[in-house]
């Protein structure tokens, strides 16, 4: 009986082996997969942030641009005015001679 009980332990030893390397090969894997799909996911958030432009950078852009925007707008007015301005003159000044 001593023969038999030795080769059961032997049996049992070698699948709790055969178990403990399937299981830890399986961890493995996994581990592997995951990161993978981290790294993937790490890829895609900063192709991202770099393809996108931050919100702050924005505003002061827009505001920038709505600043230029409004002293054109100002330059133009007051060049309107200075037109009409010289219009005027000249129409006052024609009036003048036909009368």
């Amino acid at each position: 009986m001593g023969e038999d009980i030795k080769w059961l332990i032997g049996i049992s030893a070698s699948m709790a082996v055969s178990f403990i390397i399937a299981l830890i090969a399986s961890f493995r894997s996994l581990a592997a997969s995951i990161k993978a799909g981290d790294d993937a996911l790490h890829e895609r958030i900063n192709r991202t942030r770099d393809d996108y432009v931050r919100r702050v950078d924005l505003d002061g852009h827009v505001n920038q641009l709505r600043e230029g925007m409004k002293e054109l707008k100002d330059e133009t007015r007051e060049s309107t005015r200075e037109t009409n301005k010289r219009l005027d003159q000249v129409l006052a000044v024609l009036t003048q001679e036909r009368k």
